[in-house]
């Protein structure tokens, strides 16, 4: 899995979504990242962000739900910091790295809107970054990366045809153990349905790209 924006898409695209833990850093597990000293990024990532930004300047948010703030195990003061922290080390990493904007769901209500899989932050982005997302040549300029079923479920219902999942943080369980560079990228229904043990709700979602990993993603 090396995937090229574009390379599956006649549409060249006009924002790119990026879900953070287990794509940006690794996932360290439930409740998540806590504390800054936690977070640490996944192999490439600036690299992969410096790239889209570098060679195609196309806006890249971070789409984040972090419940942990909502049970009070961090406030949103302290999740500030850690996204300082992340910038910090993108710009390290490379230095056209930038995020250009974050939304975070910090609900624990499961039917909260803007908390994944439901597509409220998509939406937000979409109109922030006018991104008509009613129009299927608009949403067909959209990307999503993530590695969990709920950045699938909320990018398809969103409208974003363009979503990747990642072998990193839950993307390889949910596979079934299946690494991407034995796939020919695109999944789709009838591949999920040769492989029992992938998670059975992937196939509402496909088709879908599989990468190894977003900084191959890009």
């Amino acid at each position: 899995g090396s995937i090229h924006f574009g390379h599956h898409s006649p549409f060249k695209p006009k924002l790119v979504l990026v879900d953070r833990d287990g794509v940006i850093n690794e996932d360290v597990g439930s409740p998540g990242v806590i504390c800054k000293s936690q977070f640490e990024l996944t192999p490439n990532a600036g690299e992969a962000i410096g790239k889209l930004k570098r060679t195609f300047n196309w806006p890249v948010v971070l789409i984040t739900n972090q419940s942990c703030v909502g049970k009070g195990l961090l406030t949103l003061s302290e999740l500030e910091k850690i996204h300082i922290h992340m910038r910090s080390l993108l710009l390290q990493e490379d230095s056209w790295a930038t995020i250009d904007r974050i939304y975070v769901c910090t609900s624990v209500e499961e039917r909260d809107i803007r908390k994944k899989p439901n597509p409220g932050m998509i939406t937000e982005a979409c109109i922030d970054w006018v991104i008509d997302i009613k129009s299927t040549l608009d949403m067909d300029c959209v990307f999503f990366i993530g590695d969990s079923l709920t950045d699938m479920q909320a990018a398809k219902r969103s409208g974003i045809r363009n979503r990747i999942l990642v072998e990193t943080g839950y993307g390889f369980d949910l596979m079934g153990g299946t690494k991407a560079e034995s796939v020919s990228e695109i999944v789709d229904k009838p591949f999920l349905s040769s492989k029992p043990e992938a998670c059975i709700e992937l196939i509402e979602v496909a088709p879908f790209i599989y990468a190894k990993k977003f900084g191959k993603s890009c």
